[in-house]
């Protein structure tokens, strides 16, 4: 990290902004990027265990809608 804030790049929009902020943060465009895709990772994973397998699959507890009448 540098000592001194970084310029704001001419026409950068909030979006550019962070991009200019998180590869100042890990030195290089490739670790940036790493970093981006490992925090994505454990995010897609948290999300994949909270839900529910049933609910995914469309399986649902006896009950909880109406039987279809197959005729």
């Amino acid at each position: 990290m540098t000592a001194e804030p970084l310029d704001e790049p001419p026409e950068a929009d909030e979006f550019d902004w962070e991009i200019v902020e998180l590869v100042d943060e890990y030195g290089t465009e490739r670790a940036a990027l790493r970093a981006t895709y490992q925090i994505l990772k454990a995010v897609l994973a948290d999300a994949d265990r909270a839900v529910s397998r049933g609910f995914v699959r469309g399986l649902f507890s006896q009950g909880a809608r109406p039987i279809r009448d197959p005729g």
